[in-house]
Parts: structure tokens; sequence; C-alpha cells
């Protein structure tokens, strides 16, 4: 962990759980979701990793705002993006009987053929 006083570490760690079960309440979404404060000066201010938020920004205010951000993420994702993978699935599914089928008629018109 970068150089952050324990006090000021548990206070953080603290206000971003206390968050992120505010956001589940008010929402009543998400009870699945976990946290994980890592903080470090990399590129990324946070992601998605499963059902946990993964929060890296050291600054309190920035991993309020960043937590918050990958929690709405992460609800729009599983209630919309879901959805589309399921018909997806499902037209596939569909293409793939169809072809299957097609398949079988030109076998049986070619075994005609040849005998």
């Amino acid at each position: 962990m970068p150089k952050v006083s324990r006090v000021s570490a548990d206070h953080t760690l603290r206000r971003l759980k206390n968050e992120l079960a505010s956001l589940k309440k008010k929402s009543q979404m998400a009870p699945e979701l976990k946290l994980a404060w890592v903080p470090n000066s990399g590129s990324k201010s946070g992601e998605v990793i499963g059902t946990t938020i993964r929060v890296y920004d050291l600054d309190q205010e920035k991993a309020l705002d960043t937590l918050r951000h990958e929690f709405i993420e992460y609800v729009l994702t599983r209630d919309l993006v879901a959805p589309y993978k399921k018909l997806i699935n499902k037209l596939i599914s569909l293409f793939e009987e169809e072809m299957y089928d097609r398949k079988e008629k030109l076998v049986e018109r070619f075994q005609e053929l040849i005998r």
C-alpha cells in the first residue's frame, strides 16, 4: 500500500464499505457485490472483477466516486447487456438447428443421386 497512515486507510476503507452498503440499500440492487480497496498509482481508478468492485484510488473522495461509477456500470452491464447475450445465444441455437435440418436434407438428396 502506498504511504498512508493506518488510521487514514482504515477510515477510507470504512467509508467505502459504508458507501457500497448505502448504494445497495438505496437501489435494492446488486447485493452480491463486494469491495476491495487496493490503492495504487496505476492508470486504472477501478474495475469490477466477478462480483468484486476493486478501487485503486488513494484519495478518499476519488475512491468514493470510483466506487459509485463502478457500481452503476456493473448494474447497467448486468441488466442491459445480459439480455442481449441471452438473445444472441438463442439466435445461435436456432440457426444451428436450421443448418442441421438443411444439411440433413442435402445429405438425403445426395444419397438419392448416387443410388
